[in-house]
Protein backbone atom coordinates (compact mmCIF):
# COMPACT_ATOMS: atom_id res chain seq x y z
CA UNK A 1 0.00 0.00 0.00
CA UNK A 2 1.35 3.29 -0.65
CA UNK A 3 3.40 5.27 2.04
CA UNK A 4 2.20 2.07 4.55
CA UNK A 5 4.34 4.13 7.34
CA UNK A 6 1.90 6.68 7.75
CA UNK A 7 0.28 3.90 9.76
CA UNK A 8 2.64 4.87 12.48
CA UNK A 9 1.75 8.35 12.44
CA UNK A 10 -1.37 9.98 13.78
CA UNK A 11 -3.38 12.45 11.83
CA UNK A 12 -2.55 15.23 13.27
CA UNK A 13 1.01 14.40 13.37
CA UNK A 14 0.79 14.37 9.49
CA UNK A 15 -1.30 17.88 9.13
CA UNK A 16 1.34 19.31 11.33
CA UNK A 17 4.49 17.95 10.00
CA UNK A 18 4.20 18.23 6.49
CA UNK A 19 3.30 22.43 6.40
CA UNK A 20 5.89 22.25 9.02
CA UNK A 21 8.34 21.25 6.87
CA UNK A 22 7.52 22.92 3.86
CA UNK A 23 8.16 26.32 5.86
CA UNK A 24 11.72 24.81 7.07
CA UNK A 25 12.19 24.43 3.66
CA UNK A 26 11.07 27.81 1.87
CA UNK A 27 13.10 29.42 4.65
CA UNK A 28 15.89 27.68 4.02
CA UNK A 29 15.39 28.10 0.06
CA UNK A 30 14.94 31.39 0.83
CA UNK A 31 17.96 32.31 2.86
CA UNK A 32 20.33 30.18 -0.15
CA UNK A 33 18.50 32.32 -2.84
CA UNK A 34 19.56 35.55 -1.45
CA UNK A 35 23.15 35.05 -0.19
CA UNK A 36 23.51 33.49 -3.55
CA UNK A 37 22.18 36.91 -5.09
CA UNK A 38 23.72 39.22 -2.89
CA UNK A 39 27.23 36.95 -3.68
CA UNK A 40 27.14 36.57 -7.36
CA UNK A 41 24.39 38.58 -8.75
CA UNK A 42 22.78 35.76 -10.70
CA UNK A 43 19.09 37.28 -11.02
CA UNK A 44 18.08 40.05 -13.06
CA UNK A 45 14.95 40.29 -10.40
CA UNK A 46 11.72 41.34 -11.97
CA UNK A 47 8.78 41.21 -9.70
CA UNK A 48 5.77 40.65 -12.14
CA UNK A 49 7.67 37.92 -13.90
CA UNK A 50 7.77 35.96 -10.07
CA UNK A 51 4.32 37.54 -9.17
CA UNK A 52 3.06 35.47 -12.26
CA UNK A 53 4.88 32.49 -11.67
CA UNK A 54 3.80 32.37 -8.03
CA UNK A 55 -0.20 32.91 -8.71
CA UNK A 56 -0.25 30.55 -11.38
CA UNK A 57 1.70 27.79 -9.62
CA UNK A 58 -0.24 28.35 -6.72
CA UNK A 59 -3.33 28.59 -8.36
CA UNK A 60 -3.02 25.11 -10.40
CA UNK A 61 -1.29 23.13 -7.48
CA UNK A 62 -4.41 23.89 -5.79
CA UNK A 63 -6.82 23.07 -8.30
CA UNK A 64 -5.07 19.80 -8.93
CA UNK A 65 -5.06 19.19 -5.18
CA UNK A 66 -8.70 20.23 -4.83
CA UNK A 67 -9.94 17.98 -7.12
CA UNK A 68 -7.99 14.82 -5.93
CA UNK A 69 -9.07 15.56 -2.45
CA UNK A 70 -12.78 15.29 -3.62
CA UNK A 71 -12.04 12.49 -5.84
CA UNK A 72 -10.95 10.38 -2.39
CA UNK A 73 -13.59 11.24 0.02
CA UNK A 74 -15.85 9.84 -2.40
CA UNK A 75 -13.72 6.89 -2.93
CA UNK A 76 -14.06 6.99 0.96
CA UNK A 77 -17.69 7.11 1.23
CA UNK A 78 -18.02 4.54 -0.78
CA UNK A 79 -16.03 2.32 0.90
CA UNK A 80 -18.00 2.71 4.23
CA UNK A 81 -21.05 2.45 1.47
CA UNK A 82 -19.24 -1.55 0.60
CA UNK A 83 -18.78 -2.08 4.08
CA UNK A 84 -22.58 -1.53 5.12
CA UNK A 85 -23.70 -3.49 2.18
CA UNK A 86 -21.56 -5.97 3.51
CA UNK A 87 -22.59 -6.20 6.91
CA UNK A 88 -26.52 -6.06 5.18
CA UNK A 89 -24.96 -9.79 3.04
CA UNK A 90 -24.35 -11.33 6.58
CA UNK A 91 -27.86 -10.04 8.07
CA UNK A 92 -29.62 -11.20 5.10
CA UNK A 93 -28.38 -14.51 5.24
CA UNK A 94 -28.83 -15.30 9.18
CA UNK A 95 -32.63 -14.18 8.51
CA UNK A 96 -32.98 -16.95 6.15
CA UNK A 97 -31.07 -19.34 7.86
CA UNK A 98 -33.07 -18.72 10.68
CA UNK A 99 -36.50 -19.14 8.48
CA UNK A 100 -35.21 -22.37 7.42
CA UNK A 101 -34.95 -23.26 11.21
CA UNK A 102 -33.56 -27.24 10.45
CA UNK A 103 -30.64 -28.23 12.91
CA UNK A 104 -28.08 -27.48 9.57
CA UNK A 105 -29.29 -24.52 8.83
CA UNK A 106 -28.86 -23.47 12.45
CA UNK A 107 -25.54 -24.74 12.26
CA UNK A 108 -24.48 -23.08 9.22
CA UNK A 109 -25.64 -19.73 11.24
CA UNK A 110 -23.65 -20.65 14.18
CA UNK A 111 -20.74 -20.63 11.62
CA UNK A 112 -21.77 -17.66 9.60
CA UNK A 113 -21.34 -16.19 13.32
CA UNK A 114 -17.69 -17.14 13.81
CA UNK A 115 -17.43 -16.22 9.92
CA UNK A 116 -18.66 -12.09 11.29
CA UNK A 117 -16.17 -12.33 13.94
CA UNK A 118 -13.51 -13.71 12.35
CA UNK A 119 -13.63 -10.44 10.38
CA UNK A 120 -13.61 -7.94 12.61
CA UNK A 121 -10.94 -9.74 14.98
CA UNK A 122 -8.83 -11.58 12.28
CA UNK A 123 -9.17 -9.85 9.12
CA UNK A 124 -9.70 -6.36 9.67
CA UNK A 125 -6.03 -5.75 11.68
CA UNK A 126 -4.55 -7.72 8.18
CA UNK A 127 -6.23 -5.20 6.09
CA UNK A 128 -3.48 -2.68 7.15
CA UNK A 129 -1.08 -5.02 5.15
CA UNK A 130 -2.79 -5.29 2.08
CA UNK A 131 -4.70 -8.26 2.16
CA UNK A 132 -7.76 -10.81 3.58
CA UNK A 133 -6.83 -13.43 6.17
CA UNK A 134 -6.49 -16.98 5.88
CA UNK A 135 -8.50 -17.87 9.00
CA UNK A 136 -11.63 -15.69 7.54
CA UNK A 137 -11.11 -17.55 4.40
CA UNK A 138 -11.42 -20.54 5.99
CA UNK A 139 -14.43 -19.60 8.33
CA UNK A 140 -15.71 -18.32 5.34
CA UNK A 141 -15.39 -21.95 3.62
CA UNK A 142 -17.33 -23.57 6.70
CA UNK A 143 -20.18 -21.59 6.32
CA UNK A 144 -20.50 -23.05 2.52
CA UNK A 145 -19.78 -26.25 3.90
CA UNK A 146 -22.64 -26.26 6.52
CA UNK A 147 -24.75 -24.97 4.09
CA UNK A 148 -24.47 -27.45 1.46
CA UNK A 149 -25.76 -30.00 4.51
CA UNK A 150 -29.04 -28.38 4.14
CA UNK A 151 -31.25 -30.96 2.95
CA UNK A 152 -34.29 -29.37 1.69
CA UNK A 153 -37.36 -31.34 1.90
CA UNK A 154 -40.13 -29.62 0.96
CA UNK A 155 -41.26 -27.31 -1.89
CA UNK A 156 -41.32 -24.17 0.84
CA UNK A 157 -37.52 -25.26 2.27
CA UNK A 158 -36.75 -25.87 -1.61
CA UNK A 159 -37.34 -21.77 -2.23
CA UNK A 160 -35.71 -20.69 0.91
CA UNK A 161 -32.51 -22.73 0.46
CA UNK A 162 -32.30 -20.90 -3.00
CA UNK A 163 -32.36 -17.64 -1.28
CA UNK A 164 -30.05 -18.73 1.33
CA UNK A 165 -27.56 -19.70 -1.82
CA UNK A 166 -28.18 -16.28 -3.34
CA UNK A 167 -27.53 -14.94 -0.33
CA UNK A 168 -23.91 -16.28 0.81
CA UNK A 169 -23.05 -16.04 -2.69
CA UNK A 170 -23.85 -12.32 -1.85
CA UNK A 171 -21.67 -12.10 1.33
CA UNK A 172 -18.55 -13.83 -0.31
CA UNK A 173 -18.78 -10.95 -3.09
CA UNK A 174 -19.06 -8.35 -0.33
CA UNK A 175 -15.70 -9.95 1.12
CA UNK A 176 -13.97 -10.16 -2.30
CA UNK A 177 -15.05 -6.51 -3.15
CA UNK A 178 -13.84 -5.13 0.56
CA UNK A 179 -10.55 -7.11 0.20
CA UNK A 180 -9.98 -5.71 -3.43
CA UNK A 181 -10.86 -2.11 -2.10
CA UNK A 182 -7.74 -2.34 -0.43
CA UNK A 183 -5.72 -1.24 -3.35
CA UNK A 184 -7.68 1.67 -4.11
CA UNK A 185 -5.26 4.26 -2.84
CA UNK A 186 -3.85 6.54 -4.97
CA UNK A 187 -0.33 5.56 -6.83
CA UNK A 188 2.69 6.57 -5.80
CA UNK A 189 3.35 8.48 -8.32
CA UNK A 190 0.88 11.31 -7.52
CA UNK A 191 2.84 11.62 -4.45
CA UNK A 192 6.28 11.81 -5.85
CA UNK A 193 5.21 14.50 -8.15
CA UNK A 194 2.73 16.21 -5.76
CA UNK A 195 5.66 16.26 -3.54
CA UNK A 196 8.19 17.48 -6.73
CA UNK A 197 5.60 20.42 -7.68
CA UNK A 198 5.32 21.39 -3.94
CA UNK A 199 8.93 21.50 -3.86
CA UNK A 200 8.50 23.82 -7.19
CA UNK A 201 6.21 25.71 -5.58
CA UNK A 202 8.53 26.79 -2.91
CA UNK A 203 11.73 27.45 -5.09
CA UNK A 204 9.10 30.29 -6.49
CA UNK A 205 7.94 31.19 -3.44
CA UNK A 206 11.74 31.33 -2.29
CA UNK A 207 12.54 33.56 -5.42
CA UNK A 208 9.64 36.25 -4.69
CA UNK A 209 11.25 36.70 -0.85
CA UNK A 210 14.48 38.11 -2.54
CA UNK A 211 12.93 41.12 -2.49
CA UNK A 212 9.95 40.95 0.11
CA UNK A 213 8.27 42.49 2.99
CA UNK A 214 7.61 40.31 6.11
CA UNK A 215 3.76 41.04 5.42
CA UNK A 216 4.47 39.54 1.78
CA UNK A 217 6.39 36.23 3.37
CA UNK A 218 3.76 35.96 6.10
CA UNK A 219 1.24 35.62 3.09
CA UNK A 220 3.13 33.22 1.10
CA UNK A 221 3.80 31.08 3.97
CA UNK A 222 0.46 31.12 5.17
CA UNK A 223 -0.23 30.07 1.44
CA UNK A 224 2.43 27.14 1.23
CA UNK A 225 0.77 25.65 4.69
CA UNK A 226 -3.15 25.75 3.15
CA UNK A 227 -1.18 23.52 0.21
CA UNK A 228 0.55 21.62 1.76
CA UNK A 229 -2.56 20.75 4.19
CA UNK A 230 -4.65 19.73 1.33
CA UNK A 231 -2.15 17.07 0.45
CA UNK A 232 -1.94 16.32 4.42
CA UNK A 233 -5.48 15.67 3.74
CA UNK A 234 -5.46 13.71 0.81
CA UNK A 235 -2.42 11.44 2.20
CA UNK A 236 -4.86 10.57 5.29
CA UNK A 237 -8.15 10.08 3.45
CA UNK A 238 -6.88 8.40 1.05
CA UNK A 239 -5.57 5.22 3.00
CA UNK A 240 -8.80 3.64 3.89
CA UNK A 241 -7.48 1.20 6.33
CA UNK A 242 -4.58 3.29 8.05
CA UNK A 243 -4.19 6.05 10.23
CA UNK A 244 -6.83 7.69 12.86
CA UNK A 245 -8.97 8.75 9.56
CA UNK A 246 -9.75 5.52 8.56
CA UNK A 247 -12.80 2.65 6.94
CA UNK A 248 -14.26 1.17 10.82
CA UNK A 249 -15.52 -2.33 11.43
CA UNK A 250 -18.63 -0.89 13.47
CA UNK A 251 -21.40 -1.31 10.76
CA UNK A 252 -20.36 -5.30 10.91
CA UNK A 253 -19.62 -5.31 14.41
CA UNK A 254 -23.42 -4.20 14.93
CA UNK A 255 -24.38 -6.79 13.02
CA UNK A 256 -22.32 -9.67 14.82
CA UNK A 257 -23.70 -7.70 18.53
CA UNK A 258 -27.40 -8.78 16.90
CA UNK A 259 -26.50 -12.35 15.34
CA UNK A 260 -24.83 -13.17 19.08
CA UNK A 261 -28.55 -11.60 20.66
CA UNK A 262 -30.78 -14.32 18.98
CA UNK A 263 -31.28 -17.49 19.96
CA UNK A 264 -33.05 -19.48 17.34
CA UNK A 265 -35.01 -22.77 18.33
CA UNK A 266 -33.94 -25.41 15.64
CA UNK A 267 -37.43 -27.16 13.89
CA UNK A 268 -38.14 -30.51 14.69
CA UNK A 269 -37.83 -33.31 12.18
CA UNK A 270 -41.15 -33.44 9.78
CA UNK A 271 -42.26 -30.02 10.87
CA UNK A 272 -43.11 -28.01 7.99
Amino acid sequence: MTYSFLQYMSDTQLLVLLPLVACIALLVITVALRFMNRTWNWFDYDSDVVDTATQNSMSGAYVVLGFVLALVMTTASNLDDKVSQEAQAIKSLNRMLILDGTPPALKARDALLAYTNSIIVDEWPDLKQGQGSDVTSNALVNVFLQINRIDPSTEKRIVIFSKIIDAVDHVAQARNDRILSVTSALPTMFYTVSLLSILGVIVICGLRLIEATPLRAVIMAIQLVMLTLMLAAIAIIDLPYLGDTSTSAESLQEVYNGLKLQSPTPLQPGAQ
